[in-house]
């Protein structure tokens, strides 16, 4: 099956990154962006998506290789082992509730004239948590490599995260939170959610009266890395927060690394000093990186959990 192809799906709420990958390389010329259309029906989204498989096979060359499967990095909560979304009360994808989504899919796809005949023997689709399948490709590809044990976190309009080791994910262990999710830790009243995220870092300009209508955490940071030292300052309490919200899970597992990426891991340089100094403090010593590139370890994290 390595050398069939794979499509990967990066499912957001308003986009699709999407690539076709072949025995362990990105095929850069598939790399595509599409709009989720989150909002519409059931029966519109699962043609959509099938849509997107059509568009990628139709970049990977005049004769790819076979579909050996579809592998999703899909936002939560979601039964990832059954393909069913449980996603509600968000604005998008409210129509898949409850459905049988990975089958209805996986049907529209062997019924597809352009696509059924491309599909090899083994073809499947497979759902994973998308900070999961981030970590498994920092782990399998980027900095998470031969690491004992490594936390992997994303950071954009939440928190997502994973614990790893030796390359694999530990979900259910008494040394790491339920499913490996850091989200719900509770801090000073709210979930680490609402602290670590764009969000999180928008309430603190608010709260440091930073905070101008229209100003999003790009714009911090661009003023930070141009010497406006209030914003620099923004970041640096981000950072410490941060540690001081994680620094009680990380100390129980003892994580040699932890690896950040999505969104907010753009501006890491001006938070990461921080966040490491905080969890030195705490007695926490684990190398801290940012992620190369956040959209490629989820793409080859989702190829292995394929192919696995």
């Amino acid at each position: 099956m390595e050398r069939n192809l794979i499509l990967a799906y990066d499912v957001g709420g308003t986009q699709i990154k999407a690539a076709v990958v072949i025995g362990g390389t990105i095929l850069e010329e598939t790399i595509s962006h599409y709009d989720s259309h989150a909002d519409r029906s059931a029966e519109e989204i699962v043609a959509h998506f099938a849509d997107i498989a059509v568009d990628l096979l139709s970049k990977a060359g005049e004769e790819p290789p076979l579909i050996g499967g579809i592998g999703m990095a899909f936002p939560g909560p979601f039964d990832y082992d059954a393909g069913i979304s449980f996603i509600r009360g968000l604005s998008k994808f409210e129509a898949l509730y409850g459905i049988p989504f990975g089958e209805r899919l996986e049907e529209a796809v062997r019924s597809h004239g352009m696509l059924a005949p491309r599909l090899a023997s083994s073809f499947g689709i497979r759902f994973g948590n998308d900070a999961a399948l981030f970590g498994l490709g920092e782990a399998g590809y980027g900095e998470a490599r031969r690491c004992n044990r490594a936390v992997c976190l994303t950071i954009g309009t939440g928190l997502g995260s994973c614990f790893l080791e030796n390359g694999r994910l530990v979900l259910d262990r008494a040394d790491v939170p339920d499913q490996g999710w850091l989200y719900p830790v509770s801090y000073q009243g709210k979930i680490a959610d609402d602290w670590i995220s764009r969000r999180g870092i928008l309430q603190l300009a608010s709260e440091m009266r930073l905070g101008q209508e229209g100003l999003d955490v790009k714009d911090y940071a661009k003023a930070a890395l141009t010497g406006d030292r209030l914003a620099a300052n923004l970041f640096e309490t981000f950072g410490t927060r941060m540690a001081e919200i994680l620094a009680p899970s990380f100390r129980v597992f003892k994580p040699d690394r932890i690896v950040i990426g999505g969104q907010i891991s753009k501006s890491g340089t001006l938070f990461v000093p921080a966040f490491e100094k905080e969890l030195e403090k705490a007695g926490i010593k684990a190398d801290v990186k940012l992620s190369g590139n956040t959209l490629y370890s989820t793409f080859m994290g989702i190829y292995d959990f394929v192919l696995s």
